[in-house]
């Protein structure tokens, strides 16, 4: 089969028409016929029969798309890629973030930012970890931040800053609150990697009444007098007053890090918004 063949082949059997197969590679139905007939006779054998009606590939077509499929997802990333690159000029930066870091602290970066460069577009959104780590390689976001990352290869993690992780809880209490203390019978788990692997250093919690699966969502449950949990301290700052947000003890801290493509070069306009990061993220991070 040559590449004509196999573009054939799977648009046949990705559409499951002739004639739509034919209409998204703009040749005539006749033409795709007589493609996919050439084909069959390349290989020696069938690749598609119609019975009533209907064309069914055969047990040798399905083995082939599933050879060919991986094939064709490339080429999709590929064309995603080249589309990204021609939409990303000098004076436009795309950012990523966990969804707590969305709610306050990038917000508040960017407003910074722009103050100092209002001619530069920026376009932001959130995702988890993993979610961001594949933009990155697939250049659809210039730069990202998370918490702790199980880092893919090619991608670059640079720390930024260390910050506390705080208990919050509607009942009053004691602070700081001993870890050990906390009511399992009370605790909202979150679920959130980077949080658990540093709780878990400290304590294994059995059991809880619920999981969130945001740091947003636990706050919010906590500030409705569900129960308890831990977070970090953005997440607690913008969703509680200051009477439900408490320290620990041991004291626990997770590491903001700012990822990036490590074999592509930043523009101008994203290494001065790197920069403001690293020199003002600090001052505007809540105290306990």
């Amino acid at each position: 089969m040559n590449l004509r063949h196999l573009e054939m082949f799977y648009a046949v059997m990705v559409f499951g028409s002739l004639t739509e197969a034919a209409s998204s590679l703009c040749i005539s139905q006749p033409a795709a016929s007589k493609l996919l007939k050439h084909a069959e006779q390349r290989l020696g054998f069938a690749l598609i029969k119609r019975i009533k009606g209907k064309l069914q590939p055969t047990h040798e077509a399905q083995i082939l798309y599933e050879q060919i499929k991986p094939i064709y997802e490339k080429i999709n990333e590929l064309n995603k890629l080249t589309y990204n690159l021609a939409k990303n000029p000098q004076g436009r930066i795309t950012v990523g973030c966990l969804p707590s870091l969305g709610l306050s602290l990038i917000p508040k970066l960017t407003a910074m930012y722009l103050r100092q460069y209002p001619g530069v577009f920026l376009n932001i959104g959130t995702d988890h970890t993993s979610a961001l780590e594949q933009k990155l390689l697939q250049r659809e976001i210039d730069i990202a931040f998370t918490f702790e990352p199980d880092t893919q290869h090619g991608i670059h993690a640079m720390p930024i800053l260390d910050i506390p992780l705080v208990y919050i809880d509607s009942e009053p209490v004691r602070s700081p609150m001993d870890i050990h203390a906390i009511d399992e019978n009370r605790w909202i788990q979150p679920d959130a990697a980077s949080l658990l692997k540093v709780v878990k250093q400290y304590r294994t919690f059995n059991s809880s009444i619920l999981n969130a699966q945001t740091y947003y969502m636990a706050g919010e449950l906590v500030k409705q007098g569900v129960g308890c949990s831990i977070t970090d301290i953005y997440t607690a700052a913008h969703s509680l007053p200051p009477q439900m947000i408490h320290a620990v003890e041991p004291p626990l801290n997770t590491t903001i890090y700012l990822l990036q493509n490590a074999g592509v070069s930043t523009s101008r306009a994203t290494e001065n918004f790197v920069d403001l990061i690293q020199q003002e993220i600090a001052n505007i991070t809540p105290k306990l």
